[in-house]
């Protein structure tokens, strides 16, 4: 059997659902012979072509002849959003080297309880948080869904929510016990809390 058709087939039905569910009452559908194709309407003209010409049996197939145009216009609007957002390789290269820095970050800041490694840490655990929460406002706080200003809000909220976690977490270092020192002593209480 051959992947490739079963793949097309697959992924063409499931285009397919998927105009039924955002346009019940509205399908443009034809039927088409081996040699007939509809004009190409939609971004998946192609994807029905590749389908259709591998099956044996056209006419039990419907072709999409066009998906909804609000539809089109947001899929092109997030491939333009997401290429504002910059090289997504390199971002995902940094966020694994964060992710990976705490394995040895934290064994080391909880046993040395250096200022430098506890700084390290804070700042590591700050690009962590910013990272993850950036992600959420992107793929949840869009301008197509909320508009334009409710994802800016967001944004610059979450920077200055960035900031000052790095400032509060730099000044406990480094005017306080240190980060270290403080995670030790959260322990300490949980632990006497278990003996009483």
């Amino acid at each position: 059997m051959n992947l490739g058709r079963v793949a097309g087939l697959n992924i063409f039905n499931k285009v397919r659902q998927f105009e039924t569910l955002a346009k019940p009452a509205g399908l443009l559908v034809r039927r088409c012979g081996p040699t007939q194709f509809p004009k190409p309407t939609s971004s998946f003209a192609n994807l029905n072509r590749c389908a259709i010409a591998n099956t044996s049996n056209c006419s039990k197939y419907r072709i999409l002849s066009k998906l909804p145009a609000r539809l089109t216009v947001n899929i092109s609007q997030a491939r333009a959003a997401s290429a504002r957002h910059g090289d997504h390789v390199r971002t995902w290269v940094m966020e694994r080297l964060v992710a990976v820095s705490f394995l040895a970050l934290i064994p080391a800041a909880l046993m040395f309880e250096n200022k430098v490694i506890d700084a390290a840490l804070a700042i590591n655990i700050v690009m962590h948080f910013h990272w993850g929460l950036e992600a959420i406002i992107i793929d949840y706080v869009r301008p197509i869904v909320v508009g334009t200003i409710a994802p800016k809000i967001a944004a610059l909220a979450l920077n200055l929510l960035s900031a000052a976690t790095l400032a509060g977490l730099l000044l406990l270092i480094y005017n306080g016990p240190g980060l270290a020192k403080v995670i030790k002593q959260g322990w300490a209480i949980n632990g006497k809390r278990k003996a009483d």
